[in-house]
């Protein structure tokens, strides 16, 4: 499995990361315990969580407070935990197999949940208040990276860099960066990591310092896989025969996406998520690490291409 160093930090970590949205907690307990545990035994170290993940910080703190030092745990400020995380949580879920599955209403399938939480919140008080239960709830005295989560230019003020930058100098953080849901062109960017989604088809600009964390490749992905496979089944065979996956095998799907993602930027990091542990064991065990690493260029160009339907017959030229 492929690792990278993590700029600013000594240790170097696999390049997939956990994306906490589905440790629910909860009634969910011991189904979000068992995700954690498959990650951990996947080679899996890097963890991002937040406040409006609900529960996740606390599914978290449990789990890996006796080996904290083996990993980089990522959380965020600027949105609340939302009042009733449980409420929220299952709100989520119901809702998301509709996201899932009709992606242009994403927005107005999770518009109930939006009554739940506040966002914008960066005062340094409201930084620090944030952080404080954040580090309380996953029983550590210091996080690896702090993403100010969906920040806006406007929030970018004097008086929170001074306070971050405190926050480093205390030794309650060790990076900074920004978390949004948004592509890499409509992000606000600063400090050390970048995260932000990657859909196929999205501009991935140059990243020449600090770490980018990208997501979304799946939820995003998925439903563009299956609408060309049966738009164009010969194309997805010449891309199973050149690069040894089988595209019309769904449970190869999520490796599919994931080694076009880390394909796209050698040097990224990938957040999967799910609540089902037997997904991210095979997502991981079968992506193409040579591929990953850049090795086969050509991967992007053809698959980005099939996806989006820019050149849907491109792998039949060669």
């Amino acid at each position: 499995m492929h690792k990278i160093q993590i700029p600013g930090l000594a240790a170097e970590v696999c390049r997939i990361g956990l994306g906490g949205g589905g440790l629910i907690g909860g009634a969910s307990l011991r189904e979000s315990i068992a995700v954690l545990e498959t990650a951990y035994e996947a080679g899996i170290r890097y963890i991002d969580v937040a406040p409006l993940y609900g529960l996740a910080e606390d599914v978290v703190g449990n789990c890996v407070q006796s080996h904290r030092d083996e990993f980089i745990l990522a959380t965020k400020v600027g949105i609340t935990r939302p009042k009733l995380p449980n409420l929220f949580s299952l709100v989520r879920k119901t809702l998301r197999p509709v996201a899932l599955r009709f992606p242009t209403i994403k927005r107005s399938a999770f518009r109930p949940t939006q009554a739940l939480v506040t966002t914008g919140l960066f005062r340094p008080d409201q930084v620090r208040s944030s952080l404080e239960d954040s580090l309380q709830r996953l029983k550590t005295e210091w996080v690896d990276v702090l993403l100010l989560h969906e920040p806006t230019a406007g929030d970018m003020t004097p008086e929170l860099i001074r306070e971050l930058d405190r926050l480093v100098s205390s030794g309650r953080v060790r990076l900074l960066g920004t978390g949004t849901q948004e592509p890499a062109e409509q992000s606000i960017r600063y400090g050390d990591v970048w995260q932000h989604r990657y859909a196929p088809g999205d501009a991935l600009p140059a990243n020449r310092s600090g770490l980018r964390v990208v997501h979304g490749v799946l939820r995003h992905g998925l439903p563009l896989l299956r609408t060309a496979i049966a738009a164009h089944p010969a194309t997805a065979s010449v891309l199973s025969r050149r690069y040894g996956f089988d595209f019309f095998d769904p449970d190869a799907h999520p490796a599919i996406l994931a080694t076009l993602a880390l394909a796209s930027d050698p040097h990224s990091l990938l957040l999967v998520s799910s609540r089902h542990s037997l997904r991210i064991k095979r997502c991981v065990a079968q992506i193409d690490w040579l591929i990953a690493r850049g090795d086969t260029p050509d991967y992007v160009h053809e698959v980005s291409a099939f996806l989006t339907g820019d050149s849907a017959e491109a792998a039949t030229a060669h």
